[in-house]
């Protein structure tokens, strides 16, 4: 009886191209590349086209969280009613702060359902996914770290800064400054 149970949610709970129904699920939108739904009201990608940023749009998508340093999103949603927030992170040298803005920012439920990316959708986006997962849900470094690189996002392993950074982080701490004011 109770391998017949343990059977059933196996098979319920297994996806045909094993990837753990936990992790961000692959979504196809043209115009927008390496796309995944985090949760129901959390998306994350590569850069959008302009193309891609109307679709979003009809996806529902209203907040786009752009991590590039160096590039806006005016361009791109120009014409849309998308609303950008842009919290630039350097690859190379990820701060709190950041994450903080974030977070705080992702918990402002009324202005999501939210999009989060970088050029690739890979490292910056992947860092701020396994933060999410980490301060928001619960989830273990161990995990978080799991789906960051196996994940299927691109993450490039020369980003170890990254993986340190997840690794060392004070969740508890970063949870107090995320609800504080």
């Amino acid at each position: 009886m109770r391998a017949a149970l343990l059977l059933c949610l196996l098979a319920v709970s297994a996806r045909a191209d094993g990837r753990p129904p936990e992790w961000a699920q692959p979504v196809t939108v043209e115009g927008v590349d390496n796309l995944h739904r985090v949760t129901p009201t959390l998306y994350r990608s590569r850069q959008p086209t302009r193309a891609g940023m109307a679709n979003l749009e009809k996806l529902g998508v209203r907040t786009v969280i752009n991590l590039r340093a160096f590039d806006s999103d005016t361009d791109e949603i120009a014409g849309t009613g998308l609303r950008e927030v842009h919290v630039g992170v350097l690859t190379w040298w990820v701060r709190d702060k950041h994450v903080v803005a974030v977070l705080k920012a992702l918990r402002r439920r009324e202005d999501g359902p939210f999009l989060i990316h970088c050029q690739h959708g890979a490292d910056r986006t992947g860092l701020m996914v396994a933060m999410f997962r980490l301060v928001e849900q619960g989830w273990t470094k161990e995990a978080a770290l799991k789906e960051l690189r196996e994940g299927g996002y691109g993450f490039h392993a020369q980003w170890k800064n990254i993986v340190r950074y997840i690794e060392k982080v004070d969740v508890a701490r970063m949870k107090a400054r995320v609800d504080a004011p």
